[in-house]
C-alpha cells in the first residue's frame, strides 16, 4: 500500500463517517425511524474491512489502522443497529396514563411534580428501553466479538481512570446533591428513596427555567464561541417538534437536532452539542483525535461556569451567581459520573460480560455513582464504549484548556482576542492537544468538585 493509496483511504473513511452520521441525524431527529446503515458501509466497503486494517498495519499506519476497525466493528452490528433504532422509535411503557413512548415518557418526567406519576414514568421509560433492549444488546456482542478479532483491545487504563475520577469526585458530589435533594424533601439513598426519576428532576432545577428562558443559542453563547474561535454560526439546528425525536440536543458533522427539555438543560446541552457539531463539520474523521469534538462542546457549556459570562447570558447579577453555577457543575458532575460508571460496565462488556450479569452490573454501578436507584432495563443503552471515553477525555481537555486559558488571559479569556489565536491551531490539528499532554479522565471531575466545594 503505497501513499496514494493510504489517501484513499483516509477519502473513503471521511464519506463513510459523514454518511453515517447523516442517516444517523435522520434516525434521532425523527425523520427516518428505521435508518438504512448496512448500504452505506456496503458503498464505502474499503473504509471498514479486515484486509484493509491488515494492510495499513503493516505499513505502519496504526492510527488509520484503529479507524477502519472501528468502523469494520460498526458495519458488523449495522443490521441490529438498524434494528433497535427501529425498535427504539416504536417502544413503549405503561405510563401513568396509558402507553408512553421513550423519549416522550423521559421529556415528560423533567416537568411532572407529582411524584407518583413521575415514577410511573420512569417506569415506562424503563420498561420500554428494556422492551427495546435485544437488539442493541446483540449489536453490543457483536462489536465486541468483531473488535476481538481484528485485535482491538478494551481499554482497560481508561476504566482506571474512570474510577478515579469517581472516587476524587464522591465527596462533592454527594454533599451538595443531599444539600439539594433535602430542600426538595427528598432523601439520598440508603435512608431515602431517590430514584433515576427523582434525580433528572431534581437536576432540571425547573425553579431557574425563568432564568434560562427559550433560545436557539442567545447572543452571548454564539458571542462566547466566536471568542474561543468556534464557528458554530454554521451549525444547522433542526428544532422542530416531531413525534419519535430524541429528547436534547444530540450533534452530528455540523448538525443539531434539538428537542427541548427546558430550562437549564437546554442551556448546558445545546452549547456543547452545537461546539461538537462544528468541530467535526472542520475536522477529517479520518484524522481527527475522537476527543476533539468532546472538548470543543465542553468548551462552549463550560462558559455558563463564569461569573461574567453567566451575568450576559441571562441578566444574573455577578454577586448572587454563586448558587446557580453550583447548580449547572452539579449536573454536569453528574453527567460525568454517569458515564464514568457506565464506561466501566461498557469494556466488561467488550470482555464478555452479558446477558443478566450485565444488566445488573449496570443498574448497581450507576446506582453508586449518581447516588439515585438506577432502574433495570437501562444497560444497552449505555454499550458505546468509545463514545463514552471520548465524553470523558473531551471533558478532561476542556478543563485543562480552559485553565490554561484563565491563566494566560484572565478570567473573561472567551473576550480576549488572543483566545481564539490560541486555540485556532488545535482545531486546524483536529486535536485539542498533544498526546504527551492528555489529561487524566478525572481532570474535569475534580475542576466541577473544587466549584461545588467553593474552591
Amino acid at each position: 500500500m503505497d501513499s496514494g493509496e493510504v489517501e484513499e483511504v483516509r477519502s473513503e473513511v471521511d464519506a463513510l463517517s459523514r454518511a453515517l452520521s447523516e442517516e444517523r441525524f435522520r434516525s434521532v431527529a425523527g425523520l427516518a425511524p428505521a435508518p438504512r446503515l448496512a448500504a452505506i458501509f456496503d458503498a464505502h466497503g474499503l473504509a471498514a474491512h479486515r484486509d484493509t486494517v491488515a494492510m495499513l498495519r503493516e505499513v505502519g499506519e496504526r492510527d488509520l489502522a484503529a479507524r477502519v476497525a472501528g468502523l469494520a466493528g460498526e458495519r458488523a452490528t449495522a443490521p441490529a443497529e438498524e434494528s433497535w433504532r427501529a425498535a427504539d422509535a416504536l417502544a413503549t411503557g405503561n405510563g401513568p396514563d396509558g402507553p408512553v413512548g421513550i423519549a416522550d415518557a423521559g421529556l415528560a418526567l423533567l416537568h411532572e411534580r407529582d411524584r407518583e406519576r413521575r415514577k410511573a414514568l420512569g417506569r415506562a421509560v424503563a420498561e420500554a428501553s428494556l422492551a427495546a433492549s435485544p437488539p442493541r444488546e446483540a449489536a453490543a456482542e457483536q462489536r465486541a466479538a468483531a473488535h476481538a478479532a481484528l485485535g482491538l483491545t478494551p481499554a482497560w487504563e481508561d476504566v482506571v481512570q474512570a474510577d478515579e475520577l469517581l472516587a476524587v469526585s464522591e465527596g462533592a458530589y454527594q454533599d451538595v446533591l443531599a444539600w439539594f435533594a433535602r430542600h426538595d424533601g427528598l432523601e439520598l439513598p440508603p435512608r431515602g428513596e431517590l430514584d433515576r426519576a427523582g434525580l433528572l428532576h431534581l437536576l432540571a432545577f425547573r425553579d431557574h427555567d425563568g432564568l434560562f428562558r427559550p433560545a436557539p443559542l442567545s447572543p452571548a453563547v454564539l458571542d462566547g464561541f466566536d471568542g474561543l474561535g468556534v464557528d458554530v454560526r454554521r451549525v444547522r439546528l433542526d428544532g422542530a417538534a416531531r413525534a419519535g425525536k430524541w429528547a436534547g440536543a444530540h450533534a452530528f458533522d455540523g448538525r443539531v437536532s434539538l428537542r427541548r427539555q427546558g430550562g437549564l438543560s437546554d442551556w448546558l446541552y445545546l452549547p456543547d452539542a452545537a461546539g461538537r457539531a462544528a468541530a467535526a463539520a472542520t475536522s477529517r474523521p479520518s484524522t481527527r483525535d475522537p476527543a476533539l469534538p468532546a472538548t470543543v462542546g465542553a468548551l462552549g457549556a463550560w462558559l455558563l461556569l463564569e461569573p461574567r459570562f453567566l451575568e450576559s447570558a441571562t441578566g444574573q447579577d455577578r454577586k448572587r451567581a454563586r448558587d446557580v453555577i453550583r447548580r449547572l457543575a452539579l449536573r454536569l458532575l453528574f453527567q460525568l459520573r454517569a458515564r464514568a460508571a457506565a464506561l466501566r460496565v461498557a469494556v466488561e462488556v467488550e470482555r464478555g460480560t452479558g446477558g443478566r450479569a450485565w444488566h445488573e452490573a449496570h443498574r448497581e454501578a450507576l446506582s453508586r455513582a449518581t447516588l439515585a436507584g438506577w432502574p433495570d432495563g437501562l444497560a444497552a443503552r449505555d454499550a458505546d464504549a468509545a463514545g463514552l471515553r471520548e465524553s470523558l477525555a473531551g471533558a478532561a481537555w476542556a478543563a485543562a484548556i480552559r485553565e490554561d486559558l484563565k491563566e494566560r488571559f484572565d478570567e473573561d479569556y472567551w473576550r480576549n482576542p488572543r483566545t481564539g489565536e490560541a486555540l485556532a491551531g488545535r482545531l486546524a490539528a483536529g486535536s485539542p492537544g498533544p498526546e504527551t499532554e492528555r489529561p487524566p479522565l478525572a481532570r474535569a471531575a475534580e475542576a466541577l468538585a473544587s466549584i461545588l466545594e467553593g474552591v
